[in-house]
């Protein structure tokens, strides 16, 4: 039989389709092999670790469900030591079994941070550099010297800290700062709208002290801003208070006071509003 004979025949047609169905059967069994081994199909859903403690996860890690590590740990002065408060991947990823999850934990230990020397400084470039080294104004408080906004003294408490000691993030710093001599008072700051972080800036780099801080009772701790101050002033009726006195401030949600109305209502120059505005303990609900 020539070779063309056989390519024609039914045998040779036969032995083709057997050879395809045995091809395709092997791939079969390799793919579902594979399924098996990877064990493909099956995940897990990361659970939402944040708030948990980080201790009791690490004892439980599985190769047959999820691995824990944690890769970094920051000091939260207002969260509980050893909580996470970052993970990766994020709750509600999907997984395969033995995936490892990174987590970031609240530290148990404070970070330790060397104090910056902000002699010399103004008010506002010592606060910047407080701000960048984790440390926080507890009061500023002005002396008679030529030396007009210049930071003279940097204490903790009653104690004269010098630059480079070693210190707890998060420490107060009181700052004593020369006046200049000067007997005009600073411009009042208008802080409505303003993030309570950035009030509390605008008011020290100001040349005030942050005052009370009240909040009113409501569902919600989300988007605070600033809704009323004391001493009141808006952009038309700037008003000016001794220098290092206090400013407070009430803080109100973004959920219930649309502050972008609010702000354009203090610009309109109407003198009848401002003179309905001017007591701060008189609340105003509608704009």
């Amino acid at each position: 039989m020539s070779f063309i004979s056989f390519l024609i025949s039914k045998r040779f047609y036969k032995n083709l389709s057997a050879l395809f169905l045995l091809s395709l059967l092997l791939i079969f069994v390799v793919i579902k092999g594979l399924d098996i081994y990877t064990n493909n199909g099956a995940f897990i859903v990361i659970p939402n670790l944040k708030s948990l403690d980080s201790d009791s996860l690490i004892i439980h890690s599985s190769k047959d469900y999820l691995q824990y590590e944690i890769t970094d740990s920051v000091y939260a002065k207002t969260q509980i030591p050893g909580t996470i408060i970052r993970q990766h991947p994020t709750s509600g990823a999907k997984v395969k079994n033995g995936r490892t999850v990174y987590i970031t934990i609240v530290a148990k230990v404070p970070e330790m941070v060397a104090m910056p020397n902000l002699i010399d400084l103004s008010i506002r470039r010592a606060i910047d550099v407080l701000h960048y080294a984790n440390l926080n104004v507890e009061k500023i408080e002005f002396i008679d010297d030529i030396a007009l906004n210049a930071v003279l003294h940097q204490y903790i408490k009653e104690t004269e800290v010098p630059a480079d000691s070693m210190i707890t993030s998060g420490t107060n710093i009181r700052l004593v700062v020369g006046n200049g001599f000067s007997k005009t008072n600073p411009a009042v700051p208008f802080l409505i709208g303003k993030d309570a972080k950035t009030a509390y800036d605008l008011i020290l780099k100001s040349s005030f002290n942050v005052g009370l801080t009240d909040t009113i009772k409501e569902d919600t701790l989300q988007g605070w801003k600033v809704y009323q101050q004391h001493p009141h002033s808006d952009p038309h009726h700037i008003a000016r208070a001794n220098i290092g006195s206090r400013i407070s401030i009430t803080l109100r949600s973004d959920k219930h006071i649309q502050f972008d109305s609010l702000v354009k209502f203090y610009h309109t120059p109407d003198s009848l509003k401002y003179d309905s505005l001017m007591n701060f303990q008189e609340p105003f609900e509608e704009f």
